[in-house]
C-alpha cells in the first residue's frame, strides 16, 4: 500500500520546512506530499512555494482560506496516488519511521479491513505532554480511551483513503473538534478505529498566533472557537448522526448552563452571543 501526506499551512515557512524536512528524511517514504497554504500574503505564498520546491514528489496548493477543514479537503482532495493518507499540519514532525510502522499496521490486516480501518498514534509536545486516543464524553469532552478509542490523535493517524471519497472534514467547522466530529461519521459508516502507540509525532507548536490572543474579556479566540465547535458537535451528534431526542434536549441545556457559570467566573459573559455565533448551529 502507498500513503500520502496532507499538509496545511499557513505563514509560517520555518516550521513549513521542518515538517517536510522530518517526512522525507522518513525511512520509509510517503508516496506523495501535498501542501495547502493558507497564507494570505503573496509574498508568503511565494516563500512556502519555493520551500515545497525543494522537495520532490510534493505538490503545493494555495489554500480555500476557510478554516482548516476546508484546507484539509482541498489537500486530500488532490490525493490519487495512495490508498492511505495522513494530515500533518506545519507544526507536526513525524518519526523517522512513522511511514514504514504505518505500512506495516496495514499490512497486518486482513486485505478486506484494510479499507475499512484507522490506525491513531500519540503526539507528543516538548514539555512533554503526550494526546492519546479517546472517547467523547457526553458533554463532548474528550477522555482518553486506548482499548477501544472512537477519537483519534489526527496528527498521528493514518486514514484509508476511500474515506474521504465517501465523506469530507465539516467546513461548517472552523477549528476545534474537527477530528472528532469526524470519526463520529467514521464511526457511523462502520469503520474501526484502532490504537496503535507505535506511531509517534512530534509536537513543534509553539502556541503563537492569532488564535490566542485576547478576544473579549478574558477569553481568547481559541477559546471562542473552541467551545463553538463543541456545541455545533454537540448538536450534530445527537440530532443528525445518531439521533436522540432527549440526550439531543439534555446536551443543550447542560451546555448554556455550564458555558453561563464558566463565562460569569472568566468575567466574559459577553463572549457567549458570539460563541453561538461562530458554532454555525443555524446550518444544522
Amino acid at each position: 500500500m502507498r500513503l500520502a501526506a496532507c499538509i496545511t499551512t499557513r505563514n509560517r515557512p520555518e516550521k513549513l520546512e521542518s515538517c517536510l524536512s522530518a517526512l522525507w528524511k522518513s525511512t520509509v517514504k510517503p508516496n506523495s506530499v501535498i501542501v495547502s497554504d493558507d497564507s494570505l500574503d503573496p509574498e508568503m505564498q511565494e516563500t512556502n512555494l519555493q520551500i515545497v520546491r525543494r522537495y520532490p514528489n510534493t505538490v503545493y496548493l494555495t489554500g480555500p482560506r476557510n478554516g482548516v477543514c476546508g484546507n484539509r479537503n482541498n489537500a486530500v482532495n488532490a490525493v490519487n496516488d495512495a490508498e492511505l493518507v495522513a494530515f500533518v499540519d506545519d507544526d507536526i514532525y513525524v518519526s523517522a519511521n512513522f511511514v514504514e510502522l504505518a505500512l506495516d499496521c496495514y499490512a497486518q490486516l486482513p486485505e478486506k479491513e484494510r479499507d475499512r480501518t484507522i490506525f491513531t498514534g500519540v503526539s507528543e509536545a516538548e514539555e512533554g505532554m503526550q494526546m492519546l486516543p479517546g472517547k467523547l464524553t457526553f458533554r463532548g469532552y474528550f477522555r482518553p480511551e486506548a482499548i477501544a478509542p472512537e477519537t483519534v490523535v489526527i496528527h498521528a493517524t493514518v486514514f484509508p483513503r476511500i474515506f474521504f471519497k465517501q465523506e469530507q472534514w465539516d467546513e461548517d467547522i472552523f477549528f476545534g473538534y474537527e477530528d472528532a466530529e469526524l470519526c463520529l461519521r467514521a464511526i457511523k459508516r462502520g469503520y474501526k478505529i484502532i490504537s496503535a502507540p507505535q506511531l509517534r509525532v512530534a509536537n513543534g507548536g509553539d502556541l503563537q498566533g492569532t488564535l490566542i490572543t485576547p478576544a473579549i474579556g478574558d477569553l481568547s479566540n481559541y477559546e471562542i472557537y473552541v467551545e463553538a465547535a463543541r456545541l455545533y458537535v454537540g448538536i450534530k451528534r445527537y440530532k443528525k448522526l445518531f439521533p436522540n431526542l432527549l440526550k439531543l434536549v439534555l446536551f443543550v441545556s447542560i451546555y448554556f448552563l455550564h458555558m453561563t457559570v464558566y463565562l460569569i467566573r472568566k468575567k466574559s459573559l459577553n463572549a457567549f452571543p458570539e460563541i453561538v455565533r461562530r458554532s454555525r448551529i443555524e446550518r444544522l
